[in-house]
């Protein structure tokens, strides 16, 4: 009797270690992985997007995975990193530049128009004119707030910086994942299989499906339909486009459109622009507006759309916890929760299957 209690002592003492061993194993991993988990995930989510083009290249052309990651890792890095030094550059110089023309003749005319506004009160009146007039005493009287205004707008251009090399980061180890594709693609179902039993593979099905419907369908447009607006502004000479374009950017993927920023940028652009500028103008992003639309339902092809309160809660969510990429990472990955929580909702994952075009 002496001896079992011993040898059962001795064995809960070595399984106890293995845990300990195993778990801080664990926690090592993820403490190494923790700087880098939003740079992983996105290479994860890229990859997925990315692999029907890998499959078209390898069938159409016989590229081996191996090439094809380099072609499509290639373009996609010419393709981000030009915009993105434009961007960021446009904006550290567009406040400058902005500020610059206040006593020109079109800001004027539009601080005399804006009396007529109901919204427009006295006090404010003169306070704007008293910037156009003389904004040296302006700059004296609030110092601290222009000085507080000026770090957050370089903590946002810093922060937006730092996004952009991290999703040029990811774009690099999508291109990994998708140099060993069929290994990796092996390992994806082996993981949800383990997770989540015998529906593992049909869950890992709808995750890919759901990963592809929304970046093409959502994010996809999104990056579309505001490099096309940028275009539109940068040639209309709009101020501050850089920064508009970001918000172009969000709006098109929270899915509220570029109408409630497009307007107001036309109207100003009609005071303050010859018409023929401003006409076009809004020609053009009238065009944008209309080629989001016609994109949309053909890149989500088959796949039930995700509602729009989850884009919005993923896309906000994730900026505030990982900045620029979160805002893309918070949109895949809450759609994806969705989609698998329709799966246990329904406990029907044949129909949910069907809704994503799985064969």
């Amino acid at each position: 009797m002496h001896q079992k209690e011993t040898h059962f002592v001795k064995n809960s003492i070595e399984a106890s270690i293995r845990l300990i061993l195993f778990f801080s194993l664990i926690a090592f991993c993820l403490i190494i992985l923790m700087p880098f988990l939003s740079i992983l995930l996105g290479g994860i989510i890229l990859s997925v997007a990315a692999a029907p083009i890998l499959f078209f290249l390898r069938s159409r052309f016989n590229m081996s995975d191996k090439w094809a990651a380099i072609l499509i890792t290639t373009v996609a890095l010419v393709t981000f990193i030009l915009p993105s030094y434009l961007l960021i550059h446009s904006l550290v110089n567009e406040f400058t530049d902005f500020l610059a023309k206040e006593k020109s003749v079109e800001l004027t005319s539009l601080i005399e128009n804006l009396k007529g506004l109901p919204v427009v009160n006295n006090s404010l009146y003169d306070f704007i004119k008293k910037i156009t007039s003389d904004s040296s005493v302006v700059l004296k009287e609030h110092a601290s707030q222009i000085e507080t205004l000026g770090i957050a707008t370089l903590s946002f251009i810093g922060g937006l910086g730092i996004g952009l090399i991290h999703f040029l980061a990811s774009v690099v180890i999508a291109g990994f994942f998708l140099a060993y594709s069929k290994k990796s693609a092996a390992l994806a179902d082996k993981l949800f299989i383990r997770v989540a039993g015998k529906n593992g593979e049909e869950f890992s099905h709808i995750a890919e499906r759901t990963i592809q419907n929304v970046t093409k369908g959502i994010i996809g447009v999104a990056f579309i339909e505001s490099v096309l607006a940028a275009f539109g502004f940068f040639m209309a000479g709009v101020p501050l486009a850089g920064v508009w374009t970001i918000v172009c950017l969000m709006l098109s993927i929270i899915q509220i459109g570029i109408v409630p920023l497009a307007v107001p940028i036309v109207i100003y652009m009609f005071y303050n622009s010859d018409p023929l500028t401003a006409t076009l103008l809004a020609v053009w992003l009238t065009l944008v507006y209309l080629l989001e639309h016609l994109l949309k339902p053909i890149l989500l092809g088959k796949g039930a759309p995700v509602p729009m309160p989850i884009i919005f809660i993923g896309v906000l969510g994730g900026f505030v916890a990982g900045g620029f990429i979160g805002m893309f990472l918070g949109a895949v990955i809450f759609s994806i929760a969705y989609k698998l929580f329709l799966v246990w909702l329904e406990n029907d994952i044949q129909k949910v299957s069907e809704q994503e075009g799985i064969e």
